[in-house]
């Protein structure tokens, strides 16, 4: 592995476990969500196979007689149970009362199991032991300022990066600094269309090109690639960040340009696919 120094999960849902184990890190399953009663879910899981993180889903608006207890219990059931090293609470909704008691219960149970909670940086005043994540995908300003300042509050040993791949369609001027996601092979197709000049942001850490279209203006386009991704890794652990999530649907094509191989090849010093 290029980062020794890093703690590397890979984001992994069921149908990608077969391509994800054969990398040799640790998995964050994404096989976990909440529904609107609070009742844990559960995506099927091998039978075999225990360590690394659980994520779980949250819904954007559980229902009022929703009892955190229950969840917080049987969380900590199935992390207990597979053996795993903590918790991703994945929380895109503002928060609330049920949101609240739900991290303060898994905080308290899990560092009682000497295991850790990982919650979103927009939570991160919800707790004073989780690990706080943060994306690395960012449309304005510098990342490693970002990073930085994340680490006056947190401190680097409780920040996690969280690789997220760049790739949006902004209408200029962009008021909000929020574009329209794109498929790779939306991008593809666009750059195959217009052979644009391709320009590398040293604050954003990402590549842009800008189009006009007859229709809709003026456009900026914000990606990565393997290489930007890279130096989002190495801004990381400059800063002493050691522990990164990354989402293997995103990160499956740019294995090689982050250095990382199959399992396999640490023990013969071949690359099996």
């Amino acid at each position: 592995m290029m980062y020794p120094s890093l703690r590397q999960f890979l984001l992994t849902p069921p149908q990608s476990l077969d391509q994800a184990q054969t990398w040799g890190l640790p998995l964050a399953h994404m096989a976990y969500q909440l529904d609107e009663t609070g009742q844990l879910c559960q995506a099927p899981l091998p039978p075999h196979g225990k360590g690394g993180l659980m994520l779980v889903g949250v819904p954007t608006s559980p229902a009022g007689q929703c009892d955190p207890r229950r969840a917080v219990r049987d969380i900590l059931t199935v992390c207990q149970g597979r053996g795993f090293g903590g918790v991703i609470l994945d929380l895109e909704q503002p928060p609330t009362r049920f949101l609240s008691q739900l991290i303060c219960g898994l905080e308290e149970g899990l560092t009682q199991r000497k295991r850790t909670l990982f919650l979103p940086e927009s939570y991160g005043n919800y707790s004073d032991r989780a690990s706080i994540y943060l994306t690395s995908a960012i449309s304005g300003g510098s990342l490693r300022r970002r990073l930085e300042e994340a680490i006056d509050t947190y401190g680097p040993h409780r920040l996690v990066l969280c690789l997220r791949r760049a790739r949006d369609d902004f209408f200029l001027p962009s008021v909000k600094g929020q574009g329209r996601p794109i498929s790779q092979e939306t991008l593809e197709r666009l750059q195959r269309r217009l052979n644009p000049s391709v320009f590398f942001s040293p604050d954003l850490c990402a590549h842009y090109f800008t189009y006009m279209s007859r229709e809709s203006g003026a456009h900026f386009v914000l990606f990565d690639d393997g290489a930007t991704l890279r130096r989002k890794l190495e801004a990381a652990q400059s800063l002493d960040i050691r522990t990164v999530l990354a989402p293997w649907p995103e990160i499956a094509d740019v294995t090689v340009a982050l250095g990382l191989y199959p399992a396999e090849r640490t023990r013969t010093g071949q690359v099996l696919r």
